[in-house]
């Protein structure tokens, strides 16, 4: 069995057995041995698979692979379906955010999250912050600080 389908299984278990069998160690394990190549796999399910498996992948995903992190975030970008991933899995990516494509694109997204929808705000202010964007979507919103936006 391949670590994605591993990973996959364990993810979708009843929530009482994987609360009962603390298996977010096991989760975080395997998401850690996750390879590039795995990704257009993982791209696949993640529009299948329910908001619980999707929550149970982020809050598991603290040993990610930083190339895996990327390949995911930019890949979830382009599913319109995905209402959880992007904003939970920008907190992984480094402090400090680097002028690539990606960083764009996440920009982008946050920005476009901004207006769409006022109640995510803070948490579009806490994953910008984590990841080093948080300047540069001030900018965007054209405010001098996050006093401005309520936060």
């Amino acid at each position: 069995m391949s670590v994605l389908q591993e990973l996959d299984e364990l993810l979708g278990l009843d929530g009482d057995e994987y609360d009962r069998l603390d298996l977010f160690q096991e989760a975080d394990e395997l998401i850690g041995q996750l390879r590039t190549a795995d990704v257009p796999a993982l791209l696949a399910l993640w529009p299948q698979r329910s908001l619980c498996w999707q929550q149970r992948f982020t809050q598991a995903s603290s040993s990610i692979d930083g190339a895996v992190l990327r390949a995911l975030l930019a890949g979830l970008l382009q599913i319109k379906e995905a209402t959880h991933g992007v904003l939970e899995l920008m907190s992984r990516l480094p402090a400090t955010a680097d002028a690539s494509a990606l960083s764009d694109a996440l920009l982008d997204y946050a920005e476009q999250a901004w207006h769409a929808d006022q109640g995510r705000r803070r948490q579009i202010q806490i994953s910008c912050w984590s990841c080093g964007l948080s300047g540069r979507l001030l900018k965007r919103l054209e405010l001098s600080a996050w006093k401005e936006a309520g936060l």
